[in-house]
């Protein structure tokens, strides 16, 4: 079983694997290949639980190695055993992951907005009973209702009004299940789907990458926004831990970079991947 993807850009170019974000899907990258595709090559995946690869479940005891191994698998049928990898909030902690895991296949990471893990079990708890909450209102409820709770987030009070329908607008569109006869249905499917990708892959669950990142040979790069003030912390102290080789703070930019900035971030993208 292989993710689904997208690619832009042209096959002999430099080869780069973008991972979305929870909720988003390989389309919220569309700007920023847009900005990059005349250069590079680039593979979008979907995420167990979204876009096509929604039905993809992977065991939530070991959710962060498995989907390494079907990321593996998905690139090597694309013919790629040497890539550099960018990853966004949840893509991110999973490019993390597959490093730590494919040191030798991931040329740079690049990692937007995501946290190494949590290093306290009251934190995890509490996380854990956090993400529990959200994954019943998944289920448990109209997806644009809970939308509307979830982008009410800490997280996401640099977003204004317009930017917030907007976003939750294209999440509801991207989340409809096509083979589903009726709209309930096709809400209570895309959101058990969603539910059980939250808590697999729930930070609680996660792996503490602090100590491993600055054990892998090539150069990892950290975007963070000026407005993101939690996640500059967690980057300049990843920079002090040797664990990153770079920290790239981008101006009028929040928490999601690539969709507030995708000109400026492909600029620095293309400075660190192409000769």
């Amino acid at each position: 079983m292989n993710l689904a993807y997208r690619t832009w850009g042209i096959r002999e170019g430099v080869p780069l694997v973008l991972l979305h974000g929870f909720l988003g899907d390989s389309s919220d990258w569309e700007a920023l290949a847009r900005n990059l595709e005349n250069d590079l090559y680039l593979v979008a995946v979907d995420l167990p639980g979204h876009g096509k690869s929604r039905d993809i479940k992977v065991s939530q005891d070991n959710a962060f190695e498995a989907f390494s191994d079907l990321l593996r698998q998905t690139l090597s049928q694309l013919g790629l055993s040497q890539y550099s990898l960018l990853g966004y909030s949840l893509g991110g902690r999973l490019a993390m992951s597959h490093l730590v895991q494919e040191t030798e296949a991931v040329d740079r990471l690049l990692v937007e907005s995501s946290h190494p893990g949590l290093e306290d079990e009251a934190e995890r708890k509490a996380r854990w009973k956090n993400d529990q909450g959200w994954a019943e209102q998944f289920r448990n409820n109209p997806l644009s209702e809970v939308l509307q709770r979830w982008y009410h987030q800490p997280i996401f009070a640099d977003l204004n009004s317009r930017e917030r329908e907007r976003l939750m607008q294209h999440r509801c569109n991207s989340h409809q299940v096509e083979i589903s006869s009726t709209e309930q249905e096709a809400a209570t499917e895309s959101g058990e789907s969603l539910a059980y990708a939250l808590e697999a892959f729930s930070l609680s669950r996660q792996p503490e990458f602090w100590g491993m990142l600055n054990r892998t040979s090539g150069a990892s790069h950290y975007f963070c926004g000026e407005r993101d003030l939690k996640f500059q912390a967690i980057a300049h102290r990843l920079l002090e831990m040797g664990c990153f080789h770079g920290i790239h703070e981008i101006k009028e930019a929040g928490h999601n970079i690539h969709r507030e900035q995708p000109e400026v971030m492909a600029k620095m993208i293309r400075q660190l991947l192409l000769p």
